[in-house]
């Protein structure tokens, strides 16, 4: 059996204990790719700008110009630009560095990803493969546990949100329910043509050309 298939098992075995972020990441050094010289393990979270923070790192020590050449590595391989459209892994060098980017997306947008110097010469097909399945996994039990990513996720909503009245928020709701008109006005105790009104507003605040079409469009936007 390839020790990364073993390395697999123990990190699903670690995640349900519900380690917080330092503590995975220095898992991923000390034990799970230490074969492979994982020097640091770095995560990083983006903002409305695309503009990328590093909020944790399995090297508490990490030297500033360490931090510049992480840095210059992103600028690199992901500039600013493209970094909304990273959908998946992605490998990078920079002098005698090699390093591996995994996203952190939630499906919809990339809030963030995982930046990892390893020694790639190292590294088979196979290997590789088996690490980016780690580091999704990692991905995807951060982007539910940490607070950061959580927070980004809520203010989005709530920025989507802002756009609409009360009233128009229970109606899209209502949409998304596959409510009638009559349906509507009755449960919400409005009448049917205030309901038309206001259907007819949101539609054009959506962009949308019928009750499907933006029923579907406020859940892509996390408006409901």
């Amino acid at each position: 059996m390839n020790s990364l298939d073993g390395g697999l098992s123990r990190l699903l075995d670690l995640l349900t204990a519900r380690p917080n972020a330092n503590e995975l990441l220095k898992t991923l050094e000390t034990d799970l790719l230490a074969k492979f010289k994982l020097s640091n393990a770095i995560i990083f979270t983006l903002d409305s700008h695309n503009i990328s923070k590093e909020i944790y790192s399995n090297n508490l020590t990490l030297e500033e110009k360490n931090k510049g050449g992480f840095n210059s590595v992103l600028a690199s391989i992901l500039p600013t630009s493209n970094l909304a459209s990273l959908t998946d892994s992605k490998l990078g060098r920079s002098s005698d560095d090699d390093f591996l980017i995994i996203p952190i997306s939630n499906g919809k947008s990339l809030k963030g990803f995982i930046l990892l110097e390893l020694d790639c010469a190292q590294l088979s097909a196979e290997n590789l493969s088996l690490i980016e399945i780690m580091g999704k996994v990692c991905a995807f039990y951060l982007l539910s546990e940490l607070p950061e990513l959580k927070q980004s996720n809520s203010t989005e909503k709530i920025a989507s949100q802002l756009q609409f009245s009360a009233r128009q928020l229970q109606i899209i709701n209502g949409f998304v329910e596959g409510k009638t008109n009559h349906e509507l006005a009755e449960d919400l105790g409005f009448s049917v043509s205030t309901v038309r009104h206001e259907t007819m507003d949101i539609f054009r605040l959506l962009g949308a050309s019928d009750r499907k079409e933006a029923a579907k469009i406020a859940q892509e936007r996390s408006i409901v």
